[in-house]
């Protein structure tokens, strides 16, 4: 949740002077860590589409900062629970939450009807279905 609300301040559109040509869809993975101490399950993966190459760099370098994993690429669906997807005057922002063994498709709804009771107006959240 805090990551979505983070991604959503920075893809607040260009900066004076800069271009807005929107860029490829890319996400930001965060997964529970592997047995092992590598890599495990995926667990929440943010899908941006829409803002700016500005944008894209400072969810980059945030998404990095976070130990998570940034891709060119959208989330995948295989194993998502459901989303919240956030439409914001710059672009779409969906959270894809995974199963956990401990969540349900019901949980991520709740959570997101939650969030869509708080945003603000110029956001729009929606619960989404792989």
């Amino acid at each position: 949740m805090a990551l979505a609300l983070l991604f959503v301040a920075a893809c607040d559109g260009a900066e004076p002077g800069t271009s807005s040509v929107p860029v490829e869809p890319y996400s930001c993975r965060a997964s529970f860590p592997g047995a092992d101490g590598g890599v495990g399950m995926l667990a929440v993966c943010l899908d941006v589409n829409g803002g700016t190459a500005q944008d894209l760099e400072k969810n980059r370098q945030q998404c990095e900062t976070e130990n998570n994993t940034f891709v060119l690429a959208p989330c995948p669906h295989e194993g998502a629970l459901g989303g919240c997807r956030e439409t914001t005057p710059s672009g779409v922002l969906t959270t894809w939450y995974y199963a956990d063994g401990n969540s349900t498709a019901s949980d991520i709804q709740t959570l997101c009807e939650g969030l869509a009771g708080v945003a603000p107006s110029i956001i729009k959240i929606d619960f989404v279905t792989p």
